[in-house]
Parts: structure tokens; C-alpha cells; sequence
């Protein structure tokens, strides 16, 4: 699995910016999965790019606008792909 398909994990049940699932990541799988804040928002360009993912900006008064990335139905197929299929 890559780390755009943990990301696209993340964002399959949530909207987060790239601060938030930081802390994810550093909270829940930093232990055997490390990721850096640079990594997470290259990451989060690539998956805009492709489609996969869209972010919202959304307006703060006396600080920059929060970025949100959503999951686009393109992204839901893209990120169950990461995953081996189940023997039955």
C-alpha cells in the first residue's frame, strides 16, 4: 500500500487538511508507517491532479484559508485498488 492509498483511507471516511491527517498519521500508524508533513502535501497535489481527490478552500478571518481535501467517486475505485483481493 502506498501512502496515497493510506491517505485515500483517511479521507474515504473523513474531509481533513493535509495538518490534520498529519496528526493522524503521527497519533495512529507513525510507529511502522512514518510520514512527513512535505510528503503528505506532495501527496495531496498528486491525488488532485489524477482526480482522486478535491480540495475546498474554505475562508478564515486573520489567517490563510484552510485547505480541505475531499475523496471524489474517481478516488473511491483508485484506493480500494491498494488492496490485494480476498481469497475466498
Amino acid at each position: 500500500m502506498s501512502l496515497d492509498h493510506a491517505i485515500l483511507g483517511f479521507l474515504n471516511y473523513h474531509p481533513y487538511t493535509g495538518y490534520d491527517l498529519k496528526k493522524i498519521f503521527d497519533t495512529s500508524i507513525r510507529h511502522f508507517w512514518p510520514a512527513d508533513q512535505s510528503q503528505i502535501y506532495r501527496t495531496l497535489a498528486r491525488l488532485e491532479e489524477n482526480g482522486w481527490a478535491v480540495m475546498e478552500r474554505i475562508p478564515q478571518e486573520d489567517r490563510p484559508d484552510r485547505k480541505v481535501y475531499h475523496i471524489t467517486e474517481a478516488g473511491r475505485p483508485s484506493y480500494c485498488a491498494g488492496f490485494p483481493a480476498r481469497r475466498q
